[in-house]
């Protein structure tokens, strides 16, 4: 007998393309304003190298900064689920596990006390 497959919450699913339209989006933005940053790199640092790398490295970094901005905020947006275990559960849960060891251990003695008489 197979258990049956627990499916994902529906607004789960489309999370991976979410997150793709995300990339696509940083992307985008991170090539629209890479031309300005890097004039704007020469005008304020004298020795910033015109090489022609510079573009993707800088492009590179605007990305990363962009998604991490980005992840930054869906985190904070997307609501949290709370915790189903609270500590007055914890401490029930707790008392009722030691009650039924002690009843096994008085049980258990029971028994050793009636082997013994017989």
């Amino acid at each position: 007998m197979s258990m049956p497959r627990k499916t994902p919450p529906r607004g789960k699913a489309f999370w991976p393309v979410l997150g793709l339209l995300m990339a696509l989006s940083a992307a985008g933005l991170s090539y629209a304003f890479t031309p300005s940053v890097i004039s704007y790199l020469q005008s304020s640092l004298r020795s910033f190298p015109k090489d022609a790398k510079v573009p993707i490295i800088v492009g590179v970094i605007l990305f990363a900064l962009i998604v991490l901005v980005l992840s930054l905020v869906v985190a904070i947006a997307i609501p949290r689920k709370k915790s189903a275990v609270t500590e007055v559960q914890v401490a029930k849960d707790r008392k009722a596990m030691v009650n039924e060891k002690m009843a096994r251990k008085i049980k258990q003695r029971n028994i050793n006390r009636e082997g013994k008489a017989r």
